[in-house]
């Protein structure tokens, strides 16, 4: 009788283990399922927060793996709401970065028609400024060449879905507008600044 006793008590563990495997199984595949779900967006708009997710989902893996059932289900039990939080920030964060494109696709146009107008009509000038040197001018038109082709390629990347690259090239349209800005102010006599 105590044979058997000590025998059932060397089971027992095992039969406790092979009990929580299953519902240990059963988290993780929801979890992978949640975080695949999120992972386009969070990915692309908050990858620290889907970092820090899928490092949760790995250890909770490891746990499983190692044949700790009970620590993996606890690790893997909240994944998929966690995962849902990720995918609200994802979906804030490409929010936001639509909307500053908003901004950017409503006033580059403009700035940049308006720069094409001004350039046309300093080279069309009879009287240029004597700051206006044939160099100058030749860096102008650079600028204002490369102006047009970065914001092509803002539009093309936000029409195909690349907000961020779409975001980075309008923001190099506008520091390059800037920069147009303070040398057309070069260019101009004192008497009209």
């Amino acid at each position: 009788m105590r044979k058997l006793l000590i025998l059932g008590l060397m089971v027992l563990p095992l039969l406790a283990a092979g009990c929580s495997k299953g519902p240990a199984e059963a988290a993780l595949k929801a979890a992978d399922e949640a975080i695949a779900k999120v992972a386009p967006d969070a990915e692309k708009y908050v990858p620290d927060q889907f970092k820090t997710l899928t490092d949760a989902a790995a250890a909770a893996k490891a746990s499983f793996d190692k044949g700790e059932y009970a620590a993996a289900l606890e690790a893997a039990k909240d994944l998929p709401a966690k995962a849902t939080e990720v995918m609200t920030a994802a979906t804030a964060k490409k929010d936001e970065m639509v909307g500053e494109w908003n901004v950017l696709s409503k006033d580059m146009p403009i700035l940049v028609a308006d720069w094409q107008k001004k350039f046309d009509e300093l080279v069309a000038s009879k009287k240029l400024p004597k700051t206006a040197t044939p160099e100058r001018i030749e860096e102008l038109k650079g600028k204002l060449a490369e102006v047009s082709a970065t914001w092509t390629k803002a539009t093309e990347a936000f029409n195909a879905g690349d907000i961020k690259g779409a975001l980075e090239n309008g923001a190099s349209v506008k520091a390059s507008v800037e920069w147009m800005q303070s040398a057309w102010d070069a260019l101009q006599p004192a008497a009209n600044k």
